[in-house]
């Protein structure tokens, strides 16, 4: 099994509804390909953590770099590991806005790696990238 996390920054024309229908075409291209992973988009950037096979993980992210819908594509960290850590999400995705079900989850997720983060940095050093960008993240959140 192999993950890689990455950033990058929207451009300022692409749109909650243009993103909604990305994800859509992604899920299923993910689900072909038994990628699964978790997209998170906050104030203008996404973060991306994606897991499965190395080919054709890596395949996918060179679609992604070239994607013209966002600039500044920065891989924060990959590596190989034993088993997935978004297993049933083909591609779960949060825009951080309002609360609902999933973001709830995250949050709980990111409250038990970053009490952990010690044990888990060491041996995941891409799950400790996106873990600790997905606090940040969480942290700078307004309340809703």
């Amino acid at each position: 099994m192999f993950s890689l996390v990455y950033r990058s920054v929207a451009m300022p024309e692409f749109t909650l509804d243009q993103i909604q229908e990305m994800l859509i075409k992604a899920q299923e291209n993910n689900r072909t390909l038994r990628i699964t992973g978790c997209l998170l988009y906050h104030q203008g950037e996404f973060i991306q953590y994606l897991e499965g096979n190395q080919y054709r993980v890596l395949t996918l992210f060179d679609k992604i770099k070239a994607d013209p819908r966002h600039k500044n594509v920065e891989l924060l960290s990959y590596e190989e590991r034993e088993d997935r850590v978004f297993s049933s999400w083909d591609m779960a995705y949060e825009n951080f806005y309002g609360e609902n079900a999933q973001i709830t989850h995250l949050k709980l997720l990111v409250e038990e790696y970053l009490d952990e983060n010690i044990v888990h940095a060491d041996n995941h050093p891409a799950g400790a990238a996106f873990w600790n960008t997905v606090g940040t993240l969480l942290a700078a959140r307004p309340s809703v």
